[in-house]
Protein backbone atom coordinates (compact mmCIF):
# COMPACT_ATOMS: atom_id res chain seq x y z
CA UNK A 1 0.00 0.00 0.00
CA UNK A 2 2.77 2.40 0.97
CA UNK A 3 4.54 1.87 -2.33
CA UNK A 4 1.36 2.75 -4.25
CA UNK A 5 0.98 5.92 -2.21
CA UNK A 6 4.57 6.87 -2.98
CA UNK A 7 4.00 6.24 -6.69
CA UNK A 8 0.84 8.35 -6.64
CA UNK A 9 2.77 11.05 -4.83
CA UNK A 10 5.53 11.09 -7.42
CA UNK A 11 2.89 11.09 -10.21
CA UNK A 12 1.18 14.07 -8.60
CA UNK A 13 4.49 15.92 -8.37
CA UNK A 14 5.28 15.13 -12.03
CA UNK A 15 1.83 16.29 -13.18
CA UNK A 16 2.20 19.47 -11.12
CA UNK A 17 5.62 20.19 -12.66
CA UNK A 18 4.32 19.57 -16.19
CA UNK A 19 1.31 21.82 -15.57
CA UNK A 20 3.58 24.50 -14.13
CA UNK A 21 5.88 24.35 -17.16
CA UNK A 22 2.95 24.40 -19.60
CA UNK A 23 1.24 27.32 -17.85
CA UNK A 24 4.37 29.37 -17.25
CA UNK A 25 5.86 28.86 -20.73
CA UNK A 26 2.54 29.80 -22.29
CA UNK A 27 2.35 33.13 -20.48
CA UNK A 28 5.97 33.71 -19.41
CA UNK A 29 8.09 31.83 -21.97
CA UNK A 30 11.55 32.84 -20.75
CA UNK A 31 11.49 32.56 -16.94
CA UNK A 32 14.56 31.11 -15.26
CA UNK A 33 12.47 28.53 -13.36
CA UNK A 34 10.89 27.00 -16.45
CA UNK A 35 14.17 27.05 -18.35
CA UNK A 36 15.84 25.18 -15.46
CA UNK A 37 13.05 22.64 -15.25
CA UNK A 38 13.11 22.11 -19.00
CA UNK A 39 16.85 21.66 -18.91
CA UNK A 40 16.69 19.10 -16.08
CA UNK A 41 13.80 17.13 -17.54
CA UNK A 42 14.70 17.56 -21.21
CA UNK A 43 11.06 17.84 -22.24
CA UNK A 44 10.82 21.30 -23.80
CA UNK A 45 13.28 21.32 -26.69
CA UNK A 46 10.72 20.80 -29.42
CA UNK A 47 8.37 23.31 -27.85
CA UNK A 48 11.19 25.85 -27.52
CA UNK A 49 11.91 25.99 -31.25
CA UNK A 50 8.22 26.14 -32.10
CA UNK A 51 7.64 29.04 -29.74
CA UNK A 52 10.85 30.96 -30.47
CA UNK A 53 10.31 34.69 -30.12
CA UNK A 54 12.78 36.98 -31.86
CA UNK A 55 11.85 39.73 -29.42
CA UNK A 56 12.30 37.68 -26.26
CA UNK A 57 14.72 34.85 -26.96
CA UNK A 58 18.26 36.08 -27.60
CA UNK A 59 20.51 34.49 -30.17
CA UNK A 60 23.90 33.88 -28.62
CA UNK A 61 27.09 34.56 -30.57
CA UNK A 62 29.85 32.54 -28.95
CA UNK A 63 32.52 34.71 -27.36
CA UNK A 64 30.60 37.89 -28.20
CA UNK A 65 27.14 38.11 -26.64
CA UNK A 66 23.39 37.71 -26.97
CA UNK A 67 21.01 39.73 -29.14
CA UNK A 68 17.25 40.01 -29.28
CA UNK A 69 15.63 41.14 -32.51
CA UNK A 70 12.40 42.42 -33.97
CA UNK A 71 9.65 41.46 -36.38
CA UNK A 72 9.46 43.40 -39.65
CA UNK A 73 6.02 43.60 -41.23
CA UNK A 74 6.49 46.22 -43.97
CA UNK A 75 8.89 47.10 -46.78
CA UNK A 76 11.29 50.02 -46.37
CA UNK A 77 8.79 51.97 -48.50
CA UNK A 78 6.01 51.26 -46.01
CA UNK A 79 3.98 48.56 -47.80
CA UNK A 80 2.79 45.56 -45.77
CA UNK A 81 4.88 42.44 -46.46
CA UNK A 82 3.20 39.20 -47.59
CA UNK A 83 4.77 37.53 -44.54
CA UNK A 84 6.39 38.96 -41.39
CA UNK A 85 10.14 38.45 -41.08
CA UNK A 86 12.43 37.95 -38.08
CA UNK A 87 15.24 40.50 -38.03
CA UNK A 88 18.28 41.52 -36.03
CA UNK A 89 19.49 45.01 -36.92
CA UNK A 90 22.58 47.14 -36.42
CA UNK A 91 24.90 44.65 -34.73
CA UNK A 92 28.59 45.61 -34.68
CA UNK A 93 30.80 43.02 -36.35
CA UNK A 94 34.15 44.61 -35.46
CA UNK A 95 35.84 47.00 -33.08
CA UNK A 96 34.88 50.34 -34.61
CA UNK A 97 37.61 52.14 -36.62
CA UNK A 98 37.59 55.37 -34.64
CA UNK A 99 40.32 57.35 -32.91
CA UNK A 100 43.57 55.44 -33.22
CA UNK A 101 41.63 52.76 -35.09
CA UNK A 102 41.05 55.08 -38.04
CA UNK A 103 42.97 53.98 -41.14
CA UNK A 104 43.74 50.59 -39.60
CA UNK A 105 42.50 47.06 -40.33
CA UNK A 106 39.68 46.00 -38.03
CA UNK A 107 39.62 43.40 -35.28
CA UNK A 108 36.98 41.48 -33.33
CA UNK A 109 34.46 43.45 -31.23
CA UNK A 110 34.70 43.34 -27.45
CA UNK A 111 32.46 40.78 -25.69
CA UNK A 112 29.20 42.11 -24.27
CA UNK A 113 28.29 41.89 -20.59
CA UNK A 114 24.54 41.66 -21.17
CA UNK A 115 21.97 40.83 -23.82
CA UNK A 116 21.63 43.69 -26.30
CA UNK A 117 18.53 44.59 -28.34
CA UNK A 118 19.23 44.58 -32.10
CA UNK A 119 16.06 46.36 -33.12
CA UNK A 120 17.22 49.50 -34.96
CA UNK A 121 19.49 50.05 -37.94
CA UNK A 122 23.08 51.03 -37.27
CA UNK A 123 24.76 54.02 -38.83
CA UNK A 124 25.97 54.03 -42.42
CA UNK A 125 29.61 54.90 -43.03
CA UNK A 126 30.79 58.49 -43.42
CA UNK A 127 29.89 59.98 -46.82
CA UNK A 128 28.37 62.94 -48.63
CA UNK A 129 25.14 63.81 -46.72
CA UNK A 130 23.18 64.04 -49.98
CA UNK A 131 23.17 60.22 -50.01
CA UNK A 132 22.60 59.48 -46.31
CA UNK A 133 21.48 62.03 -43.71
CA UNK A 134 24.31 63.28 -41.53
CA UNK A 135 22.53 61.96 -38.40
CA UNK A 136 22.41 58.45 -39.88
CA UNK A 137 26.12 58.16 -40.68
CA UNK A 138 29.43 58.12 -38.84
CA UNK A 139 32.79 56.42 -38.43
CA UNK A 140 31.41 53.80 -36.02
CA UNK A 141 29.56 52.12 -38.87
CA UNK A 142 30.76 48.53 -39.13
CA UNK A 143 27.44 46.83 -38.44
CA UNK A 144 25.20 44.26 -40.07
CA UNK A 145 21.56 43.20 -40.35
CA UNK A 146 20.02 39.73 -40.53
CA UNK A 147 16.58 38.89 -41.94
CA UNK A 148 15.13 35.37 -41.65
CA UNK A 149 11.98 33.54 -42.63
CA UNK A 150 9.69 33.55 -39.59
CA UNK A 151 8.50 30.34 -37.98
CA UNK A 152 11.43 28.15 -39.02
CA UNK A 153 13.38 26.75 -36.03
CA UNK A 154 16.85 28.22 -35.63
CA UNK A 155 18.14 24.66 -35.55
CA UNK A 156 17.25 24.42 -39.24
CA UNK A 157 20.18 26.04 -41.04
CA UNK A 158 18.90 27.99 -44.04
CA UNK A 159 20.68 29.20 -47.20
CA UNK A 160 22.09 32.71 -46.80
CA UNK A 161 22.28 35.69 -49.14
CA UNK A 162 24.98 38.18 -48.07
CA UNK A 163 24.58 41.45 -49.96
CA UNK A 164 27.30 44.09 -50.51
CA UNK A 165 25.86 47.54 -51.26
CA UNK A 166 27.13 49.73 -54.10
CA UNK A 167 27.87 53.43 -54.45
CA UNK A 168 31.16 53.67 -56.39
CA UNK A 169 32.99 52.85 -53.12
CA UNK A 170 32.20 56.42 -52.02
CA UNK A 171 28.64 56.31 -50.70
CA UNK A 172 25.68 54.01 -50.04
CA UNK A 173 24.20 51.90 -47.26
CA UNK A 174 22.85 48.46 -46.46
CA UNK A 175 19.32 49.76 -47.06
CA UNK A 176 19.91 49.67 -50.82
CA UNK A 177 18.57 46.13 -50.48
CA UNK A 178 15.26 45.60 -48.71
CA UNK A 179 16.36 42.42 -47.00
CA UNK A 180 13.06 41.78 -45.26
CA UNK A 181 11.14 42.10 -48.54
CA UNK A 182 13.58 39.74 -50.26
CA UNK A 183 13.01 37.12 -47.55
CA UNK A 184 9.24 37.61 -47.28
CA UNK A 185 8.62 36.81 -50.95
CA UNK A 186 11.00 33.86 -51.25
CA UNK A 187 9.28 30.55 -52.00
CA UNK A 188 11.84 28.75 -49.85
CA UNK A 189 12.94 29.83 -46.36
CA UNK A 190 16.21 31.81 -46.45
CA UNK A 191 18.37 34.27 -44.55
CA UNK A 192 19.50 37.64 -45.93
CA UNK A 193 22.42 39.62 -44.50
CA UNK A 194 23.44 43.20 -45.33
CA UNK A 195 26.30 45.19 -43.84
CA UNK A 196 28.41 48.33 -44.01
CA UNK A 197 32.09 48.79 -44.86
CA UNK A 198 34.27 51.90 -44.84
CA UNK A 199 33.81 54.18 -47.84
CA UNK A 200 35.63 56.92 -49.75
CA UNK A 201 38.94 58.03 -48.25
CA UNK A 202 38.32 56.30 -44.91
CA UNK A 203 38.11 52.95 -46.68
CA UNK A 204 40.05 53.49 -49.89
CA UNK A 205 42.96 55.95 -49.99
CA UNK A 206 45.21 54.89 -52.89
CA UNK A 207 48.69 56.24 -52.25
CA UNK A 208 52.30 55.19 -52.06
CA UNK A 209 52.22 56.03 -48.36
CA UNK A 210 49.36 53.62 -47.68
CA UNK A 211 51.01 51.00 -49.86
CA UNK A 212 54.21 51.26 -47.83
CA UNK A 213 52.27 51.04 -44.56
CA UNK A 214 50.14 48.07 -45.65
CA UNK A 215 46.92 50.09 -45.44
CA UNK A 216 45.46 49.81 -48.93
CA UNK A 217 41.94 48.51 -49.55
CA UNK A 218 40.68 48.86 -45.97
CA UNK A 219 37.05 48.85 -47.15
CA UNK A 220 37.51 45.57 -49.02
CA UNK A 221 39.31 44.21 -45.99
CA UNK A 222 36.30 45.15 -43.82
CA UNK A 223 34.20 43.03 -46.18
CA UNK A 224 36.71 40.21 -46.00
CA UNK A 225 36.77 40.24 -42.20
CA UNK A 226 32.99 40.12 -42.04
CA UNK A 227 32.65 37.40 -44.68
CA UNK A 228 35.64 35.18 -43.96
CA UNK A 229 35.68 35.41 -40.19
CA UNK A 230 32.60 36.91 -38.53
CA UNK A 231 29.86 35.49 -40.74
CA UNK A 232 31.47 32.06 -41.01
CA UNK A 233 31.69 31.88 -37.23
CA UNK A 234 28.34 33.37 -36.26
CA UNK A 235 25.74 33.04 -39.02
CA UNK A 236 24.73 29.66 -37.64
CA UNK A 237 23.49 31.36 -34.48
CA UNK A 238 20.89 33.13 -36.61
CA UNK A 239 19.83 29.88 -38.22
CA UNK A 240 21.92 30.35 -41.35
CA UNK A 241 24.12 27.77 -43.06
CA UNK A 242 27.71 29.03 -43.50
CA UNK A 243 28.24 26.41 -46.22
CA UNK A 244 25.49 27.78 -48.50
CA UNK A 245 26.21 31.50 -48.56
CA UNK A 246 25.45 33.35 -51.79
CA UNK A 247 27.59 36.47 -52.01
CA UNK A 248 25.95 39.21 -54.08
CA UNK A 249 26.00 42.91 -54.78
CA UNK A 250 25.30 45.66 -57.27
CA UNK A 251 27.69 48.14 -58.91
CA UNK A 252 30.61 48.67 -56.49
CA UNK A 253 29.07 45.85 -54.45
CA UNK A 254 29.33 43.58 -57.50
CA UNK A 255 32.89 44.76 -58.17
CA UNK A 256 33.57 43.72 -54.58
CA UNK A 257 31.95 40.32 -55.16
CA UNK A 258 34.25 39.91 -58.16
CA UNK A 259 37.33 40.81 -56.13
CA UNK A 260 36.48 38.12 -53.55
CA UNK A 261 35.47 35.58 -56.20
CA UNK A 262 38.67 36.02 -58.22
CA UNK A 263 40.93 35.71 -55.17
CA UNK A 264 41.47 31.96 -55.14
CA UNK A 265 45.19 32.35 -54.55
CA UNK A 266 47.58 33.23 -51.73
CA UNK A 267 46.23 32.43 -48.27
CA UNK A 268 42.71 32.02 -49.68
CA UNK A 269 43.63 29.35 -52.25
CA UNK A 270 41.14 26.50 -52.01
CA UNK A 271 39.36 28.10 -49.04
CA UNK A 272 36.14 29.74 -50.29
CA UNK A 273 34.03 31.59 -47.75
CA UNK A 274 30.85 31.51 -49.86
CA UNK A 275 29.16 28.92 -52.09
CA UNK A 276 27.99 30.98 -55.08
CA UNK A 277 27.85 34.57 -56.30
CA UNK A 278 25.59 37.16 -57.93
CA UNK A 279 27.19 40.08 -59.82
CA UNK A 280 24.67 42.81 -60.69
CA UNK A 281 26.28 45.39 -62.99
CA UNK A 282 29.76 44.71 -61.74
CA UNK A 283 32.89 42.67 -62.17
CA UNK A 284 36.48 42.33 -61.02
CA UNK A 285 37.42 43.85 -64.42
CA UNK A 286 34.82 46.64 -64.27
CA UNK A 287 35.91 50.23 -64.84
CA UNK A 288 39.53 50.51 -63.70
CA UNK A 289 41.51 49.67 -60.55
CA UNK A 290 45.05 51.04 -61.02
CA UNK A 291 47.91 50.68 -58.56
CA UNK A 292 49.04 53.27 -56.04
CA UNK A 293 51.42 55.01 -58.48
CA UNK A 294 48.62 55.98 -60.90
CA UNK A 295 49.19 59.69 -61.71
CA UNK A 296 45.60 60.71 -60.99
CA UNK A 297 45.74 59.00 -57.59
CA UNK A 298 48.94 60.86 -56.76
CA UNK A 299 47.32 64.17 -57.69
CA UNK A 300 44.18 63.41 -55.67
CA UNK A 301 46.20 62.28 -52.64
CA UNK A 302 48.28 65.46 -52.66
CA UNK A 303 45.15 67.61 -52.74
CA UNK A 304 43.64 65.52 -49.95
CA UNK A 305 46.65 65.84 -47.68
CA UNK A 306 47.06 69.55 -48.40
CA UNK A 307 43.45 70.24 -47.44
CA UNK A 308 43.88 68.35 -44.14
CA UNK A 309 47.25 70.07 -43.53
CA UNK A 310 49.00 66.73 -43.21
CA UNK A 311 52.60 66.10 -44.26
CA UNK A 312 53.53 63.62 -46.98
CA UNK A 313 57.27 63.30 -46.36
CA UNK A 314 57.03 61.41 -43.05
CA UNK A 315 54.76 58.38 -42.89
CA UNK A 316 54.39 58.31 -39.11
CA UNK A 317 53.60 62.01 -38.93
CA UNK A 318 51.18 61.73 -41.86
CA UNK A 319 49.23 58.91 -40.21
CA UNK A 320 49.14 60.69 -36.86
CA UNK A 321 47.78 63.77 -38.61
CA UNK A 322 45.15 61.78 -40.52
CA UNK A 323 43.98 60.00 -37.37
CA UNK A 324 43.54 63.27 -35.53
CA UNK A 325 41.86 65.16 -38.38
CA UNK A 326 38.29 66.36 -37.90
CA UNK A 327 35.78 63.96 -39.42
CA UNK A 328 33.89 66.88 -40.96
CA UNK A 329 37.05 67.93 -42.82
CA UNK A 330 37.63 64.39 -44.08
CA UNK A 331 34.04 64.23 -45.29
CA UNK A 332 34.34 67.62 -46.99
CA UNK A 333 37.53 66.92 -48.96
CA UNK A 334 36.38 63.40 -49.85
CA UNK A 335 33.15 64.82 -51.22
CA UNK A 336 34.96 67.56 -53.15
CA UNK A 337 37.35 65.14 -54.84
CA UNK A 338 34.47 62.88 -55.81
CA UNK A 339 32.43 65.77 -57.18
CA UNK A 340 35.44 67.03 -59.15
CA UNK A 341 35.71 63.62 -60.81
CA UNK A 342 32.08 63.16 -61.80
CA UNK A 343 32.21 64.69 -65.29
CA UNK A 344 34.79 62.17 -66.49
CA UNK A 345 33.86 59.41 -64.02
CA UNK A 346 37.48 59.29 -62.85
CA UNK A 347 36.39 58.56 -59.31
CA UNK A 348 38.81 58.73 -56.39
CA UNK A 349 39.00 56.27 -53.51
CA UNK A 350 38.84 52.92 -55.30
CA UNK A 351 40.24 49.44 -54.63
CA UNK A 352 43.93 49.54 -55.52
CA UNK A 353 45.69 46.88 -57.56
CA UNK A 354 48.69 45.55 -55.67
CA UNK A 355 46.94 45.90 -52.33
CA UNK A 356 45.36 43.10 -50.26
CA UNK A 357 42.77 41.00 -52.14
CA UNK A 358 43.78 42.60 -55.46
CA UNK A 359 47.41 41.57 -55.60
CA UNK A 360 47.05 40.92 -59.32
CA UNK A 361 44.65 42.34 -61.88
CA UNK A 362 41.29 40.59 -62.02
CA UNK A 363 41.78 39.90 -65.71
CA UNK A 364 45.00 38.01 -64.96
CA UNK A 365 43.26 35.97 -62.29
CA UNK A 366 40.70 35.04 -64.93
CA UNK A 367 43.38 33.92 -67.39
CA UNK A 368 45.17 32.00 -64.63
CA UNK A 369 41.95 30.34 -63.48
CA UNK A 370 42.60 31.53 -59.92
CA UNK A 371 38.96 32.18 -59.14
CA UNK A 372 36.70 30.05 -56.96
CA UNK A 373 34.97 27.59 -59.28
CA UNK A 374 31.54 28.19 -57.79
CA UNK A 375 28.19 28.81 -59.55
CA UNK A 376 27.62 32.43 -60.54
CA UNK A 377 25.09 34.83 -62.00
CA UNK A 378 26.15 38.01 -63.78
CA UNK A 379 23.76 40.68 -65.04
CA UNK A 380 23.92 44.12 -66.61
CA UNK A 381 21.34 46.69 -67.68
CA UNK A 382 20.81 47.82 -71.25
CA UNK A 383 22.19 51.38 -71.02
CA UNK A 384 24.66 51.22 -68.13
CA UNK A 385 26.61 54.37 -69.02
CA UNK A 386 23.65 56.71 -69.29
CA UNK A 387 23.48 57.09 -65.53
CA UNK A 388 26.60 59.23 -65.39
CA UNK A 389 28.11 60.38 -68.69
CA UNK A 390 27.72 64.06 -69.68
CA UNK A 391 25.22 65.19 -72.29
CA UNK A 392 27.29 67.93 -73.93
CA UNK A 393 29.71 65.92 -76.13
CA UNK A 394 29.07 66.99 -79.72
CA UNK A 395 32.10 66.04 -81.86
CA UNK A 396 34.19 62.99 -82.63
CA UNK A 397 37.29 64.62 -81.16
CA UNK A 398 35.53 65.26 -77.87
CA UNK A 399 34.21 61.70 -77.86
CA UNK A 400 37.73 60.36 -78.27
CA UNK A 401 39.16 62.79 -75.72
CA UNK A 402 36.59 61.63 -73.18
CA UNK A 403 37.41 57.97 -73.74
CA UNK A 404 41.13 58.74 -73.65
CA UNK A 405 40.67 60.40 -70.26
CA UNK A 406 38.87 57.25 -69.18
CA UNK A 407 41.68 55.02 -70.48
CA UNK A 408 44.79 57.23 -70.76
CA UNK A 409 47.12 54.40 -71.82
CA UNK A 410 45.25 53.73 -75.06
CA UNK A 411 47.51 54.41 -78.06
CA UNK A 412 46.53 56.62 -81.01
CA UNK A 413 45.82 53.64 -83.26
CA UNK A 414 43.59 52.13 -80.58
CA UNK A 415 41.58 55.33 -80.40
CA UNK A 416 41.18 55.18 -84.17
CA UNK A 417 39.92 51.61 -83.83
CA UNK A 418 37.53 52.77 -81.12
CA UNK A 419 36.12 55.40 -83.48
CA UNK A 420 35.34 52.66 -86.01
CA UNK A 421 33.80 50.31 -83.47
CA UNK A 422 31.39 53.07 -82.43
CA UNK A 423 30.56 54.82 -85.75
CA UNK A 424 30.34 58.61 -85.58
CA UNK A 425 26.68 59.64 -86.05
CA UNK A 426 27.82 62.99 -87.45
CA UNK A 427 29.60 61.47 -90.46
CA UNK A 428 28.14 57.96 -90.78
CA UNK A 429 24.50 57.80 -91.78
CA UNK A 430 24.34 54.11 -90.84
CA UNK A 431 25.59 54.68 -87.29
CA UNK A 432 23.30 53.05 -84.70
CA UNK A 433 23.82 56.22 -82.63
CA UNK A 434 22.52 58.72 -85.21
CA UNK A 435 19.22 59.47 -83.44
CA UNK A 436 20.90 60.37 -80.18
CA UNK A 437 18.98 62.26 -77.50
CA UNK A 438 20.66 65.29 -75.96
CA UNK A 439 23.99 66.02 -77.73
CA UNK A 440 25.12 64.42 -81.00
CA UNK A 441 27.58 62.04 -79.31
CA UNK A 442 25.50 61.14 -76.25
CA UNK A 443 24.23 57.70 -77.32
CA UNK A 444 27.62 56.83 -78.82
CA UNK A 445 29.55 57.81 -75.71
CA UNK A 446 27.02 56.04 -73.48
CA UNK A 447 27.47 52.81 -75.45
CA UNK A 448 31.26 53.00 -75.37
CA UNK A 449 31.40 53.78 -71.66
CA UNK A 450 28.78 51.10 -70.89
CA UNK A 451 30.88 48.52 -72.69
CA UNK A 452 34.14 49.65 -71.11
CA UNK A 453 32.80 49.92 -67.55
CA UNK A 454 30.15 47.25 -67.13
CA UNK A 455 28.75 45.26 -70.05
CA UNK A 456 31.94 43.75 -71.48
CA UNK A 457 33.50 43.11 -68.05
CA UNK A 458 30.33 41.21 -67.12
CA UNK A 459 30.68 39.22 -70.32
CA UNK A 460 34.34 38.52 -69.49
CA UNK A 461 33.34 37.12 -66.08
CA UNK A 462 30.68 34.91 -67.65
CA UNK A 463 33.11 33.68 -70.31
CA UNK A 464 36.00 32.82 -67.96
CA UNK A 465 33.80 31.10 -65.39
CA UNK A 466 31.57 29.17 -67.80
CA UNK A 467 34.45 27.91 -69.96
CA UNK A 468 36.03 26.52 -66.79
CA UNK A 469 33.01 24.24 -66.54
CA UNK A 470 31.30 26.18 -63.75
CA UNK A 471 27.50 26.67 -63.87
CA UNK A 472 26.96 30.25 -65.04
CA UNK A 473 23.90 32.32 -65.90
CA UNK A 474 23.93 35.74 -67.59
CA UNK A 475 21.12 38.27 -68.03
CA UNK A 476 20.34 41.69 -69.47
CA UNK A 477 17.90 43.75 -67.43
CA UNK A 478 15.73 45.84 -69.74
CA UNK A 479 13.02 47.35 -67.53
CA UNK A 480 12.59 51.04 -66.80
CA UNK A 481 11.79 52.48 -63.40
CA UNK A 482 10.40 55.91 -64.32
CA UNK A 483 13.61 57.27 -65.83
CA UNK A 484 13.15 59.77 -68.68
CA UNK A 485 13.23 58.23 -72.15
CA UNK A 486 16.63 59.73 -73.04
CA UNK A 487 18.26 57.83 -70.18
CA UNK A 488 17.07 54.45 -71.41
CA UNK A 489 17.65 51.69 -68.84
CA UNK A 490 20.57 53.20 -66.89
CA UNK A 491 22.93 51.74 -64.32
CA UNK A 492 21.09 50.63 -61.16
CA UNK A 493 17.68 50.62 -62.90
CA UNK A 494 17.34 47.05 -61.61
CA UNK A 495 17.94 48.08 -57.98
CA UNK A 496 14.40 48.15 -56.62
CA UNK A 497 13.39 45.18 -58.78
CA UNK A 498 15.74 42.89 -56.85
CA UNK A 499 12.80 42.24 -54.52
CA UNK A 500 9.05 42.55 -55.32
CA UNK A 501 8.88 46.26 -54.50
CA UNK A 502 5.29 47.53 -55.05
CA UNK A 503 6.36 51.13 -55.68
CA UNK A 504 8.12 50.67 -59.02
CA UNK A 505 7.04 51.31 -62.59
CA UNK A 506 6.53 47.61 -63.42
CA UNK A 507 5.78 45.72 -60.16
CA UNK A 508 5.38 42.36 -61.91
CA UNK A 509 9.04 42.46 -62.97
CA UNK A 510 10.04 42.57 -59.30
CA UNK A 511 8.38 39.17 -58.88
CA UNK A 512 10.09 37.79 -62.00
CA UNK A 513 13.57 39.11 -61.21
CA UNK A 514 13.37 38.23 -57.52
CA UNK A 515 12.06 34.77 -58.39
CA UNK A 516 15.23 33.89 -60.26
CA UNK A 517 17.58 35.44 -57.70
CA UNK A 518 15.90 34.02 -54.59
CA UNK A 519 15.73 30.58 -56.23
CA UNK A 520 19.49 30.76 -56.86
CA UNK A 521 20.07 31.76 -53.23
CA UNK A 522 17.91 28.92 -51.93
CA UNK A 523 18.99 26.12 -54.28
CA UNK A 524 21.95 27.18 -56.44
CA UNK A 525 19.70 27.13 -59.52
CA UNK A 526 17.69 30.22 -60.64
CA UNK A 527 15.00 28.04 -62.20
CA UNK A 528 13.93 25.84 -59.30
CA UNK A 529 11.59 28.40 -57.72
CA UNK A 530 11.26 30.89 -60.56
CA UNK A 531 8.12 33.00 -60.77
CA UNK A 532 5.19 31.25 -62.51
CA UNK A 533 5.16 31.96 -66.23
CA UNK A 534 8.82 32.98 -66.35
CA UNK A 535 10.94 31.21 -68.98
CA UNK A 536 13.63 28.75 -67.96
CA UNK A 537 16.95 30.57 -67.76
CA UNK A 538 19.58 28.58 -69.72
CA UNK A 539 23.17 28.32 -68.60
CA UNK A 540 25.66 30.59 -70.33
CA UNK A 541 27.66 28.30 -72.63
CA UNK A 542 29.84 30.09 -75.22
CA UNK A 543 31.17 27.90 -78.00
CA UNK A 544 34.26 30.03 -78.61
CA UNK A 545 35.89 33.39 -78.09
CA UNK A 546 35.92 35.27 -81.41
CA UNK A 547 33.33 36.67 -83.80
CA UNK A 548 33.24 33.41 -85.76
CA UNK A 549 31.84 31.54 -82.75
CA UNK A 550 28.17 31.23 -81.90
CA UNK A 551 27.19 33.62 -79.08
CA UNK A 552 25.98 32.17 -75.81
CA UNK A 553 22.41 32.61 -74.64
CA UNK A 554 21.29 34.99 -71.92
CA UNK A 555 18.03 36.02 -70.27
CA UNK A 556 16.51 39.44 -70.97
CA UNK A 557 14.18 40.67 -68.22
CA UNK A 558 11.56 43.08 -69.55
CA UNK A 559 7.83 43.83 -69.15
CA UNK A 560 5.49 41.29 -70.72
CA UNK A 561 8.31 39.72 -72.74
CA UNK A 562 11.00 38.22 -70.53
CA UNK A 563 12.77 35.82 -72.88
CA UNK A 564 16.02 34.25 -74.03
CA UNK A 565 18.32 36.04 -76.48
CA UNK A 566 21.80 35.69 -77.93
CA UNK A 567 24.52 37.66 -76.14
CA UNK A 568 25.56 39.39 -79.36
CA UNK A 569 25.23 43.12 -78.62
CA UNK A 570 28.35 44.96 -79.87
CA UNK A 571 30.39 41.72 -79.86
CA UNK A 572 33.34 43.20 -81.72
CA UNK A 573 33.53 46.16 -79.34
CA UNK A 574 33.48 43.81 -76.36
CA UNK A 575 36.36 41.84 -77.79
CA UNK A 576 38.28 45.13 -77.99
CA UNK A 577 37.67 45.89 -74.31
CA UNK A 578 38.31 42.28 -73.26
CA UNK A 579 41.56 41.84 -75.22
CA UNK A 580 44.11 40.21 -72.85
CA UNK A 581 46.93 42.25 -74.36
CA UNK A 582 45.06 45.48 -73.67
CA UNK A 583 43.74 44.65 -70.18
CA UNK A 584 46.86 45.72 -68.21
CA UNK A 585 46.86 49.12 -69.93
CA UNK A 586 43.19 49.47 -69.04
CA UNK A 587 44.11 48.66 -65.41
CA UNK A 588 41.60 45.80 -65.43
Amino acid sequence: MAIHVRRLGWLAIFVTICFTIFWSRTYYPTTRLTNKLCSVLGICDADKSAKFSVEDDPVVLEGYGGFTGTTIKATLSGVVLPNPVDAWLGIDYAAQPVGEGRFKPVDWPAPLSEVKPATTYGKACTQDPKYVNIEAQGEACLNFNVYRTKGVPLSEKLPVFVYIHGGSFNFGSSKSLDGAAFVASSKAPIVVVSFHYRLNSLGFLPSVLFSQEGLLNLGIRDQYFFLKHFAQKHIGSFGGDPKTITLGGRSAGAHSVGIHYFHNYGEDAGKPYFARTIHQSGSVTARTFPNATYPLYIQQFEEYMTYLRCPTNDNAAALACLRSAELADIRKISTKLYDDSEYNNTWPFQPTQGGPLLEKFGSQSGYDGTFFHLPTITTSVTNEGRFAIPGDIKTNDKFLNYMHTTAPLLAAEELEELAKLYPDPETDGSSPFKDSPRAMQYARLAAAWSDYGYICPGQETAYRVSTAGVPTWKARFNTNNSFPEWRGIPHAADGRYTWPEPKVQHPEIGHVHHGYLSSFVATGNPNTHRYPGSPEWPKYEPEGYGLDSKPALQLVVQPDDTKIEADDIRREACLFWRDPKRAPRLNK
